[in-house]
């Protein structure tokens, strides 16, 4: 009897769709991020993210290309033509495309989609090593997770990002013996930079030692070297003079042959650059997101050792930069490789010469690597949770630039600023304000920073073109649209909406105010897409104000001193949107320029001043609103502390002081006005030569103190001996409190530190506390238990007791 084997039309279409299936999956996955990369990219383009290096610029070369003049470009000095930067061919083919559109979004969408397409010949290598087409699609995934991919997808455009699809499948084609693809796909990722033929000479040595392919190996080495030394010495020279990023390698000498010499003759100059890059750091981040299992094929991963060395040897910090920059791309690809081909060769050991369950084994290390990429992108990725992830949203704002560029002419040469740049660089000419040359047409937007200029370098800049030859063709929320064909030199009020907030209600009550004429309706502390701090205020003036304030934006520690403030950095209102200007009841948004703190934590305080007289001189305005819990007067009411702020994962949040704890006993201090409630010692082994940190708990009375004591702390040695001291003024863990700013019944924790003497003995202290009028030196009285306790009259407290070691 014989059992029957045919495989009947269900099971037959059953098998087929399951063979099917991970392809079907592999081209969803490809279409999926090709459509979020392309629309993540297209809303930060249009929310004016993109710069003019290199988005404006590349968009300018390769519309120039597309209109007849290949490579030129103007918006960057010195340089007529992109092949003085980079040499990247690529760029001819690309240039057709605009022949559809002629835009940055073409460049976007193709970027996103050759990206995406990456996945393919990295799940054809796997599925030919691994033999199985599930692990495949798994390691198809970790590609398109992996977040040094991602941050050059993301980081507006260049060929250069396009380079690790066409050297992975250069790869597959070279493992499979089809010469005439490899030959394709080599030729395009040489195109796109003028290095990139160097991982493909390395490509040629693999044939010769590792596939004994000497024909091919040697004919893809030669060519692989002859067309960067042709691109560099010849092409570069020719447009530049030489290649203008040599001076990345300067350290190492000042021509090819110096840098060479030094890199054979002097290791521990490498060995020191190395080390300043971080090499060891880049590596790890390079090799975490497959799990570290591209180690299991040394001999592929080296293949990216051309471009390690370019990166880690600059003496360039943004070259060593693995999961936000571009340089790294190149490498990217390699790791992948190396990863699915180390475990490949696992897989074959295991089967040949071990019992170990090979196919097991395998899925481990393929788990593993997607473990690691989902545990990257968390990290540092691009998608929604990743580390790395920003929602861009297209504002009014944004809108109100698009409709000022719709009218610049085609024809006319344009100087606009850094981000407007890439949305105007359609055009033969255009430059980066503030180098203006022979442009007929200038477009800037006032209301932010304004690189590479002081936005009040701006103003002046703007008044003087104004004053000679250019006339403002139109305005809109900020923005300014100068033209030397016109001649009205008003700018219309359209152009104040950007600091007129109108959402306030007029009837609102004001937060506080300054003198009789300004209140302030509300405020915000933000961050920007850089992790800048900014804040924002929103006005009102009462009645007109005939002379020009200042604001006092600062930004202190805990201490009282200044971390930075906006006395040289004033917000661009007070240039373009004075307050004389100001129309009464008509809420004014003040927006402080972006700044990087390095502290953790700051203290916001606001104050008003006359330009004319300076924060320092006596022009400031008196604060007319009494202290509430959320408003403190600091330095004579002249200066409001609006709260205290903290730097998150998520950017600058409202800083909350830890509680107050259950009081161990009740001190009264100067007939009530103020209460010792408890204190908290730093329960840390005490030792000579270290501060002493205590944390004292008050509580103020119903009346509060109408005098500004000051306080006082003494430790006492075993015989009363003063051995260390301290006096200062009271403070919260936002700052200094004098004690007329104390709110009935509020309660304060008020953390000091001593410094304890080198040379004390070990023996048992105690501190005392008291307070007292600075001016007069008497002491406040001090009732209750525990007052007197160790010291030369009444009019202290014992707060605290301990051993020193």
């Amino acid at each position: 009897m014989t059992r029957d084997m045919t495989i009947g039309p269900a099971h037959a279409s059953a098998f087929s769709l399951r063979q099917r299936l991970p392809v079907m999956l592999l081209w969803l996955a490809i279409v999926a991020y090709a459509l979020y990369f392309g629309h993540l990219t297209l809303t930060r383009y249009a929310a004016y993210e993109a710069r003019a290096l290199d988005m404006g610029n590349l968009h300018q070369t390769v519309w120039n290309t597309a209109h007849g003049r290949p490579f030129q470009m103007t918006n960057q000095p010195g340089v007529v033509n992109r092949l003085s930067l980079h040499v990247e061919p690529i760029l001819l083919p690309i240039a057709a495309f605009y022949w559809l559109h002629d835009g940055p979004e073409t460049l976007l969408i193709l970027q996103a989609v050759v990206v995406a397409l990456g996945a393919a010949p990295l799940f054809a290598l796997a599925r030919l090593q691994l033999q199985n087409s599930w692990l495949a699609l798994i390691f198809a995934l970790v590609y398109l997770l992996n977040p040094t991919i991602q941050a050059a997808n993301y980081l507006e455009f260049h060929p250069l990002t396009l380079v690790p699809t066409f050297l992975i499948a250069a790869f597959y084609f070279l493992l499979t013996r089809q010469v005439g693809w490899f030959a394709l796909f080599a030729c395009l990722a040489a195109s796109c930079k003028e290095e990139i033929a160097l991982l493909l000479l390395m490509m040629g040595l693999y044939a010769i030692v590792r596939q004994h392919r000497y024909r091919l190996g040697s004919v893809t080495m030669v060519l692989a070297l002859t067309w960067p030394l042709l691109a560099v010495l010849f092409i570069q020279n020719y447009f530049a003079a030489g290649n203008i990023h040599w001076g990345r390698y300067s350290y190492l000498g000042a021509t090819p042959v110096q840098m060479v010499t030094t890199l054979l003759t002097q290791p521990g100059l490498v060995v020191q650059q190395l080390q300043a890059a971080e090499a060891l750091r880049y590596l790890r981040e390079l090799l975490l997101p497959v799990g570290f299992t591209a180690l299991l094929a040394p001999e592929v991963l080296l293949l990216a050792l051309p471009s390690l060395a370019l990166n880690l040897l600059a003496d360039f910090p943004p070259m060593h930069q693995v999961y936000t920059l571009i340089y790294a791309a190149p490498i990217a690809p390699f790791v992948l490789m190396a990863a699915v081909m180390g475990i490949s060769r696992l897989r074959t050991a295991l089967h040949q010469h071990t019992k170990w369950p090979h196919d097991l084994a395998t899925g481990g290390l393929v788990g593993l690597s997607l473990a690691s990429a989902l545990l990257v992108q968390w990290q540092a990725g691009y998608l929604p949770w990743g580390g790395n992830y920003h929602a861009y949203a297209v504002t009014a704002h944004h809108q109100a630039a698009a409709a000022l560029i719709a009218q610049i002419p085609p024809a006319a040469k344009v100087s606009a600023q850094d981000r407007l740049d890439p949305h105007v660089a359609g055009r033969e000419t255009v430059y980066i304000y503030p180098r203006v040359d022979d442009a007929d047409t200038i477009l800037v937007d006032v209301t932010g920073p304004a690189w590479p200029q002081h936005p009040h370098d701006l103003y002046t800049s703007l008044q003087g073109w104004l004053a000679n030859g250019f006339g403002v063709a139109a305005a809109s929320d900020g923005y300014l649209l100068l033209s030397k064909n016109t001649a009205n030199q008003t700018i219309p009020d359209a152009f104040y909406t950007a600091f007129r907030r109108p959402a306030w209600s007029q009837e609102q009550e004001p937060l506080l105010t300054f003198g009789d004429q300004l209140q302030l309706l509300d405020y915000a502390v933000t961050t920007d897409v850089h992790g800048e701090v900014v804040v924002q205020l929103v006005w009102r003036a009462t009645q007109p104000l005939p002379a020009d304030l200042r604001f006092y934006i600062g930004y202190w520690d805990a201490a009282g001193n200044v971390l930075h403030d906006s006395q040289f950095y004033q917000p661009v209102a007070t240039l373009w949107y004075p307050t004389s200007m100001w129309r009464t009841q008509e809420p004014v948004l003040v927006q402080s320029l972006p700044w990087a703190l390095e502290a953790e934590r700051f203290t916001l305080v606001l104050g008003l001043y006359r330009g004319e007289d300076g924060w320092d001189k006596g022009g400031r305005l008196p604060l007319r609103t009494p202290a509430t819990a959320g408003l403190i007067p600091l330095e004579q009411g002249t200066v409001a502390r609006l709260g205290g702020y903290e730097h998150t994962s998520a950017g600058w949040r409202p800083f909350t002081p830890t509680a107050m704890p259950e009081a161990a006993r009740a001190v009264a201090i100067g007939a009530g006005m103020l209460t010792l409630e408890g204190v908290s010692l730093q329960q840390i082994p005490h030792r000579a030569g270290e501060p002493l940190t205590f944390t004292l708990h008050w509580r103020a009375g119903s009346t509060p103190p109408d005098f500004d004591y000051a306080l006082f702390a003494h430790v006492l040695d075993e015989t009363g001996n003063k051995v260390a001291q301290l006096d200062w003024q009271p403070r919260d863990a936002l700052g200094v409190r004098p004690m007329t700013t104390w709110l009935p019944d509020e309660a304060l924790a008020d953390t000091e530190s001593v410094l304890l003497p080198a040379d004390a003995p070990s023996s048992s202290y105690h501190v005392i506390v008291g307070v007292y009028n600075w001016a007069t030196g008497a002491r406040l009285p001090v009732s209750g238990e525990g007052s007197g306790e160790g010291g030369d009259d009444d009019n202290v407290t014992t707060v605290a007791q301990f051993r020193l070691n």
